[in-house]
């Protein structure tokens, strides 16, 4: 009797830690990740378990270089066009750019928009030397999205050099100062941690460049 009860117990406990999930760990066949976890999906496949498949991820060093994770070309502070001291008069509009290797996020002057390995959804790492080389996307109010754009993958959050930096999927955004046309990807795959953000929230999967200035 005692062997029976003890046999009982067990079974009820591990019943009770079980939860009821579908394969691997995604929602019941049928179900939805929904919003939220959907944009949380997209950070984790930038900079969590998909990062060693992108180029140079596996061995980066996010903090280095005050964020930079290389030794970027010496830049110049770059002038936001039509803004009051340094910060947009409006809100700013993220477009959609053709480049070699696909569709990717553009500022209003269609220059490539990245994003950067280590990020927080609430917490840009770039900072100092490297925001020279690498500018927060700002805005003043709301970003508006183009055609091409999930305009529900916006967000907002404080730039640690100034201002409101836009986000995409959880990606604080970042133009390049050495692209200087639309459509450049001079900073892909720099320091193992910058990729061009597409229009689906992750990294644009294309070969690796040396950053130039």
């Amino acid at each position: 009797m005692i062997l029976l009860f003890s046999t009982f117990l067990s079974g009820a406990i591990l019943t009770a830690c079980v939860k009821p999930t579908g394969s691997k760990g995604l929602p019941p066949e049928g179900g939805s990740l929904g919003a939220t976890s959907a944009s949380k999906t997209a950070t984790l496949g930038a900079g969590g378990t998909n990062a060693p498949s992108l180029n140079g991820a596996s061995t980066a060093k996010p903090r280095t270089y005050s964020g930079a994770g290389f030794q970027t070309p010496v830049f110049s502070p770059t002038t936001v066009p039509n803004s009051i001291n340094g910060l947009p008069k409006g809100p700013t509009t993220i477009m959609v750019e053709k480049t070699n290797y696909g569709m990717v996020l553009a500022a209003p002057d269609g220059h490539t928009l990245y994003m950067r390995l280590g990020d927080t959804p609430t917490y840009p790492g770039c900072k100092a030397t490297c925001s020279l080389a690498f500018p927060p996307v700002l805005t003043n109010g709301a970003p508006q999205a183009s055609g091409g754009i999930l305009a529900g993958y916006l967000g907002v959050l404080t730039s640690p050099t100034k201002g409101e930096q836009i986000a995409y999927a959880g990606h604080p955004l970042y133009t390049y100062s050495g692209d200087t046309a639309p459509g450049q990807l001079n900073a892909q795959g720099a320091g193992g941690i910058w990729f061009a953000i597409t229009p689906t929230g992750g990294p644009l999967k294309a070969p690796a460049v040396t950053a130039k200035g």
